[in-house]
Formats: structure tokens, sequence, C-alpha cells
């Protein structure tokens, strides 16, 4: 088992989204329930000093499309966030109780992007996909939380996480004309729920186990790779992405919500991120190809 180090953040209630920006050289994520863009320069694997950017509620998701500005993935709209901080919205594209959670950029530049409720359970959440036209395409409608979302090496195979259902989904998918298969099991957990996940050069899933203290690794047959854990020192583990030069880290988001005081104590770094080396290295993230928001 690979032990996962602390890094030297603060302990948020919830971290999420980590990615690398090569563009600048720094690290990626989001501070979900504060409402913050975070990003901080990688130097000899550790971060550097952290910048923020507050967008006043609640953030699923936020990529970096150049100049300084980011778009975003806010409670109910997405958003591009200037330089200097002010928000361009978009229109509302959820139902009133519900918010964004985790997206990725597809190989074509497209972002993929889920939807949960916000006080109550159902299974009725969505995936969408915002098109190069500008228009939303709903890929499902019928998930319990939308998480973790990546696509096999060469584009072809899209994976999904619905967190209630302990599942991970794979489908087929045409990265020219944005056309989707039929969505089957991948992996289904029994005791653990999946939240954020990253797929590494070799193909290999990678899964954040929220309540389980890991990064749990399958193969691309959907079998566990054993000798890949990677264990954390928080109990809630949220996200997980490749950063540096050689994309040979692999930075772990955490979360501090759901735990008592005493566990508090116990896991003194919850909520902050965390840093491990396996014998695996990312790939490059596709950029935003930029369009005129819904």
């Amino acid at each position: 088992m690979i032990q996962a180090t602390a890094l030297e953040t603060e302990a948020f209630i919830l971290s999420e989204g980590p990615l690398w920006d090569a563009a600048t050289g720094r690290v990626v994520w989001v501070d979900l329930e504060a409402g913050r863009i975070l990003s901080a320069p990688w130097v000899d694997g550790r971060l550097g000093e952290v910048a923020s950017v507050s967008v006043g509620e609640q953030v699923g998701c936020a990529f970096p499309i150049g100049g300084g500005r980011y778009l975003a993935a806010l409670t109910r709209e997405l958003a591009i966030v200037e330089a200097d901080g002010t928000v361009r919205r978009g229109s509302a594209l959820t139902p009133e109780g519900t918010r964004f959670n985790d997206g990725k950029i597809d190989p074509a530049g497209r972002l993929v992007v889920g939807t949960l409720a916000l006080n109550e359970e159902g299974w009725d959440h969505l995936l969408l996909r915002l098109e190069h036209d500008g228009t939303v395409t709903t890929l499902d409608d019928d998930l319990g939380l939308s998480n973790g979302l990546g696509w096999s090496p060469d584009g072809t195979t899209f994976y999904s996480i619905d967190t209630p259902r302990r599942t991970v989904f794979r489908r087929d998918y045409d990265v020219a004309t944005g056309a989707v298969g039929q969505r089957e099991v991948f992996i289904e957990l029994v005791d653990a729920y999946p939240d954020g996940m990253t797929v590494d050069a070799d193909g290999n899933v990678w899964i954040a186990i929220w309540g389980g203290h890991e990064m749990s690794c399958y193969d691309a047959s959907g079998a566990r790779i054993d000798g890949a854990t990677v264990s954390v020192d928080a109990p809630h583990v949220s996200s997980a992405a490749f950063v540096g030069p050689d994309l040979d880290h692999l930075v772990i988001t955490s979360a501090s919500r759901d735990l008592s005081p005493d566990e508090r104590v116990r896991w003194p770094h919850a909520g902050c991120l965390f840093v491990a080396q396996p014998d695996a290295r990312g790939r490059a993230s596709t950029p935003w190809r930029e369009v005129p928001l819904p």
C-alpha cells in the first residue's frame, strides 16, 4: 500500500476537483462549500503560496481557461470568472434545490458536469454536456448523485460515478461526434462509496473512496490493483489528479465534513490536500473549447 502525505493546506470542509494547469505550472482545486477557486505553484513535490478567488456561492468545479480566467460550475449556473474576480453567469440549468457537482473537460474540449440534491435524495439528477455550439445535452437524468468522471487514454470509453448506487459506469464515447453508447456497470462497490476519479496514462482508473481512507485503483477490465492502493490519513477522500511537469505525483483532495469533534482530533489533516507518488503517470488534460454560456 502506498502512503499519501498531507500537504500544507488548510483543512477545508470539502476540497474538490484538483487538476494540473500545465500552462502555468499550478495545481487548481475548489473549496466547494466556501465558494473559492484555489491554485498554487507546484515546486519540488509541494504546493507553493496559495491564491484564492471567491465566487460568492458554492462551486462544484473550475477550469483555467487562460489569462487568469476560469470556467466554473456554480450552484445552478455555469460562469466565467474573470482575472479580476468578476463573475459572468449563464442561465440556471438545474432545478431549485440542486447544485452542480463534479465536472471534467472531455477529449474534444466540451464540459461534462453533473448535479446533486441539496436537501433531499432522489434519482432524477443530471449529467450534462455543454456542446461546441453552446447547447446543452443531457447524458443522464436518473442519477442519485453525479460524481467523478473520466475517459480512457484513447477517449473511446467514458467513466462516470453515481455515489449512492456505489457504482462506476462506463460507456462507449465517440469524441468526434459526441455520440455515447449504452451505460453499463464497470465497478460496483459493496461497502464503499466512490467519489471523484482520474484515469492514468495506462488506462487504470483511480477512485476516491468517501469514508474509506483511500484511493483505489482498477485496471481497464475492472480488476482491482491492490498494490496500487493509496492510503490517506483522512476518512473522506473526494478526488485526485496527477500533477507536475511529468504528471507523476497524485494530488488528493479530502473533506472534514460529517466528522464528529473527536474524529477531527483523530484525523487533523481531514480536509487537507495530500500527495502520493505511485508507479503511474497521468495524462495531459484537454483545455475547454470556449463557447457562449447557455
